[in-house]
């Protein structure tokens, strides 16, 4: 065999190879747009679940009764304590 046969003969190999590689590309472009629509789908129904949840916990919040702010909380529990402290000992 000649030099120049011996040349196309891999260049001829080399070919295959890229065009064995692009296939494998290929498929594997198409595995990860599968994985990728999969993912979305899967992200998509769980933001539903939490939009749905958290609905859910703002309509049981609505449910409960009303609780006073902060600050009345504070002149209560200082009232209660004031209280206390003024109530006569019991010594006996």
């Amino acid at each position: 065999m000649d030099q120049a046969s011996q040349e196309i003969e891999e260049l001829g190999e080399r070919v295959e190879q890229i065009v064995a590689t692009v296939r494998r590309l290929a498929d594997e472009n198409a595995s990860l747009r599968e994985q990728l629509c999969a993912s979305r789908d899967a992200n998509e129904h769980l933001q539903q679940r939490i939009d749905e949840a958290r609905e859910r916990v703002q309509a049981a919040l609505a449910r409960l009764p009303a609780q006073p702010n902060d600050d009345e909380t504070a002149a209560r529990e200082e009232h209660a304590t004031e209280s206390a402290d003024q109530a006569p000992e019991d010594n006996g």
